[in-house]
Order: C-alpha cells, then sequence, then structure tokens
C-alpha cells in the first residue's frame, strides 16, 4: 500500500530546444499498483484522492487548454467526484470544447475493466449568456474505482489566461502544467504558494516591472534569457514571476494535502498554490486565422464580440501591437468607454427628475436613500455580474432590466446628478479570490457597485441586492478590493478594513 509524503516540488523553467519530456499520464494506461494508493496522515479520511492532474496550456492562432484528471474514489462520500462539471464560454463563440472522453476503472480479478462515458451522456448546459458547461456522470462509480477524464478547449482567451491551481480540498498525488510561450508573445507567469507579498517587496517587484516596460524588446529579451527569464522572486521562492518569450516552462508539485478550510469568508483557493498568465506584449505581422485571438485586447471586445471586430478593418490591421497598460491607462480608458464612463455622464431628466425622485430634499443622505430606492424599484438585476454595461444606456433606460454595471453606474450617474460625491468602484466579487495589484489585468473584474461620500462618510452601495436597505451588500462584495475609478486620485480601497467583521443582517447580505 502506498503512503504520501507530502513534498512541494517546483520544476525549473525548460528552453524549447530542451523539450517537455513524457507526459505523467496516458490515456489508456494505468497501473495496478494505482489501484492500491491510500493516503496516510491528516488524509487519512479522505474521501478521494487526486493521483493526477496534467494540464498543458499552448497559445498559437487559438490558446488550447488540455486537461487530463485521473482520480480514485475512496468512499461513498467520494462519489460526489464522479458528477463532473467542466464550464467553457460561449458568447462570441469564445471556446471551443472537443475531444472530451471519460471513463470508470475497475479492477475485479487481476484485470482493469472500462466503463466509458458515452457521448450522448454528456449534457451541454447554459448557466448564463456568456457560460455554459459539459455535465456528465461516471457509470459504475463506486469505492476503489479510479475515475479519469480528458478534453481540450480551443479559446479565444489572449490576454489573460485560465489560472492554474494546484490543490484541492482532497489530496493530490501529482499536478502538473506545461506552457509554450511562441514569439512574438511575452507572457507574466506568477507562481503563487500562499504567499502575499511585504510591502518592500512590492516596491522591488514594482521596479522590475518598470524595467519591463522601459527597456526595448531585444536587450529585454537577452537579459531575461540569461535570468532562464525570471523577472522577479522572494527569498524563498514561494511568488515568482517569470517574463516568458519564446520559452517554455514546466511546474510540479507533489503530494499535496487535501486543504478545505474556508478561512474568514474568503475563498480556499487564495491558499492553494496557483499559476497566473496575462500578456505584457505581443508585436508583428501575424496571419489573418490568428485574428479573432488577438483582437480580444481591443477595447470594445467585452462590448462587441470578436466575431464583429475581426471583420471591422478599423479595429484590427495585419500588424498588432499589444502592451499590457498602466493602472492609469486602464482608468482612462474606463471612463471614456461607451459602457463604462459615458453611462455616468449621460443626463435623461436634468435637475427636475432627481427632484421627483428624491422630493425635492435638500438633505444628501436622504436623496442618496431615495435614488437607491427608485434604482431598486425602477430597474431589474438579471443575475450578471459584470464590468461593463451590457448594452446601450437609452436600451437599457427602456428595457429596465441588465447586468451590475448597468445598474450600478445608472446609481452612480444619478447620484452625481443630484451633487453627491459618487464613483464607480470596479470590484472581483470575493468568491473568485483576491485581484491582482501588480499590475492592470482587466478581466479580472467582474463586478461594479457604487461608493459615495456626505460629510466625510462613506457609504457602499449595490443595487444588485436583493434589499431595499441602503448600505447592504451581498456577501460576494465583501471581503475583497476594489479599484475606484475617476479622474482625479484613482486607487485600491478595501471593501471593509482588515479584522473588521461586518454586522450580519440576513443569510447572503451584509450592512456595512
Amino acid at each position: 500500500m502506498k503512503t504520501l509524503l507530502y513534498i512541494f516540488l517546483v520544476a525549473a523553467s525548460l528552453p524549447v530546444s530542451a523539450g517537455f519530456g513524457k507526459y505523467p499520464i496516458r490515456w489508456g494506461k494505468v497501473s495496478p499498483s494505482e489501484f492500491t494508493i491510500t493516503p496516510q496522515g491528516k488524509d487519512a479520511g479522505a474521501s478521494a484522492i487526486v493521483l493526477c492532474d496534467f494540464g498543458d496550456i499552448e497559445v498559437t492562432n487559438r490558446t488550447f487548454y488540455t486537461r487530463h484528471t485521473r482520480i480514485k474514489i475512496l468512499n461513498e462520500e467520494g462519489l460526489k467526484y464522479a458528477s463532473v462539471e467542466i464550464p467553457f464560454q460561449t458568447k462570441n463563440r469564445h471556446d471551443d470544447f472537443y475531444a472530451l472522453k471519460a471513463r470508470t476503472l475497475v479492477y475485479e480479478n487481476g484485470k482493469v475493466i472500462e466503463y466509458g462515458v458515452q457521448a450522448g451522456q454528456v449534457e451541454t448546459i447554459k448557466i448564463s449568456e456568456t457560460w455554459s458547461k459539459k455535465k456528465f456522470t461516471f457509470p459504475n462509480a463506486k469505492p476503489g474505482v479510479i475515475i479519469e477524464f480528458r478534453y481540450t478547449i480551443a479559446s479565444l482567451d489572449f490576454a489573460t489566461l485560465d489560472t492554474w491551481y494546484f490543490q484541492r480540498e482532497i489530496p493530490t498525488l501529482w499536478s502538473e502544467l506545461r506552457f509554450k510561450v511562441p514569439e512574438p508573445y511575452t507572457y507574466l507567469v506568477t507562481f503563487r504558494n500562499n504567499r502575499p507579498l511585504e510591502p518592500d517587496e512590492e516596491v522591488a517587484f514594482g521596479g522590475r516591472l518598470q524595467w519591463l516596460y522601459d527597456t526595448r524588446a531585444r536587450p529585454r529579451h537577452n537579459e531575461l534569457a540569461r535570468s532562464n527569464y525570471l523577472l522577479y522572486a522572494t527569498d524563498e521562492s514561494r511568488y515568482k514571476v517569470w517574463a516568458m518569450n519564446g520559452t517554455d516552462k514546466k511546474i510540479i508539485m507533489k503530494n499535496l494535502p487535501g486543504l478545505a478550510l474556508d478561512r474568514n469568508n474568503q475563498p480556499v483557493t487564495d491558499y492553494y498554490p496557483q499559476v497566473h498568465f496575462s500578456l505584457f506584449e505581443s508585436s508583428g505581422n501575424l496571419p489573418r486565422s490568428f485574428r479573432p485571438l488577438v483582437v480580444t485586447t481591443h477595447e470594445d471586445y467585452e462590448t462587441r464580440g470578436a466575431w464583429e471586430l475581426v471583420h471591422d478593418r478599423t479595429a484590427l490591421t495585419g500588424y498588432v501591437h499589444y502592451r499590457m497598460k498602466t493602472w492609469s491607462d486602464l482608468n482612462a480608458n474606463l471612463l471614456e468607454h461607451e459602457r463604462f464612463g459615458q453611462y455616468l455622464i449621460k443626463n435623461r431628466g436634468g435637475v427636475r427628475f432627481i427632484d421627483s425622485i428624491s422630493g425635492k430634499s435638500i438633505n444628501a443622505y436622504d436623496k442618496m436613500n431615495a435614488i437607491y430606492s427608485f434604482v431598486k424599484s425602477n430597474f431589474r438585476w438579471n443575475g450578471e455580474f459584470s464590468m461593463y454595461a451590457g448594452q446601450d444606456f437609452d436600451d437599457f433606460l427602456r428595457k429596465r432590466t441588465g447586468a451590475s454595471a448597468d445598474m450600478n453606474l445608472l446609481l452612480v450617474n444619478l447620484l452625481q446628478h443630484a451633487g453627491i460625491q459618487a464613483d464607480p468602484l470596479l470590484i472581483r466579487t470575493s468568491d473568485m479570490g483576491m485581484p491582482e495589484k501588480m499590475y492592470p489585468v482587466k478581466g479580472q473584474f467582474n463586478h461594479v457597485i457604487a461608493r459615495a461620500e456626505i460629510n466625510g462618510t462613506l457609504y457602499l452601495l449595490d443595487a444588485t441586492v436583493d434589499s431595499k436597505d441602503t448600505g447592504m451588500l451581498n456577501r460576494k462584495d465583501i471581503g475583497t478590493q476594489g479599484w475606484i475609478v475617476r479622474s482625479d486620485n484613482p486607487g485600491w480601497v478595501e471593501i471593509f478594513a482588515p479584522g473588521d467583521t461586518p454586522e450580519k443582517e440576513e443569510e447572503g447580505l451584509y450592512r456595512l
């Protein structure tokens, strides 16, 4: 019987010429010894164990995600892992999901017997306008069996790729990720092992990022190559950032214990070792087949979509140059964006309209309450979190239904026209993990709330909350940080101060 010794291992970066070597797992090759693996120690009572989780990411004219996962079910509780759901993006034909294979493996009388998941047993379920999921259940699942599945997604992800998590709530014997970066792309690849940066480390890392911005491509590439493309690392290497260009990387972590504790309402994934990918730069003449991919970096991609922009000659030419924006650039672009900043300045009623909402009250707090109640009573949230409004301003006023950005940008608009200091606050909902603060990853934000200030008192408002009381926030709004979008003094703020405990009013809602 094999046991687990918990050791962390991160493999070094590999040059292209060296290759990656053999795959850690192959379809159709299962050793009888894998059926005898049992975790010991703190994980002795685990319901299942990940024997191998292997991912491969390759950026070409699409970003190809391939994943092969093998899990052994240990007891009845572990049968929940026999039902699998895999999300993918369907809006604007963003993802093409294919090559799915899944099977149950049973070891009986010295032989491995296979029970495959048939194509007709895989459901495609629509989650929202943006997301769908593949759902299937392994046949003949019971304690002692091994289940495995493999699939590929050809995606239009380009500027920001999917995060890879090495750890899970159940123990993991082997987790491996391979990433191929061809020229002319330069990606920031960040490895975090439950290790936020200290203030002095943020300054040091910020200096390296500024060097990346200030240095020309060739001398930058030469210096990075000499350091094996490592841009920054903490002393104990639990936080490392590579600036990868024309190179490959393989990262392996072995024998990871299960981790399923909910710490201070933060997602457990915040504590998992993980890798993030963000495009820093791309330039050159690219083939036409690359256009649907690179057009995702266009400012209007979120509102117009790839398949509209790719046929717009003014939106994309043969020569492509992309450079990661600074926070100042991102802030300025948001204020000018038709589905963000323009929502804040359009006026459909003027002072008389504001007076009709607030009853001509001269008290700013009463005005804020009245405007909040007006938006809640006259507009309906469609359940979608969003960074940009999902429709034109006038269309939203007519339909009176929209995403979170539609709702809260209108709220900020009315507050500003009422003479109240108010700004939109971009957030990454707490269930998505903490945001990247060192450099601007636009796609990391998925929600907008309103931030108002009256006589020195700050108020956070969210018109998507299922409550008419001003100051109530959804659980997902708190325990994170937000970026205030405004022309003067934009920047990061805490949704609530560390260590503060908001008063819980009812399930899922908090008052600050």
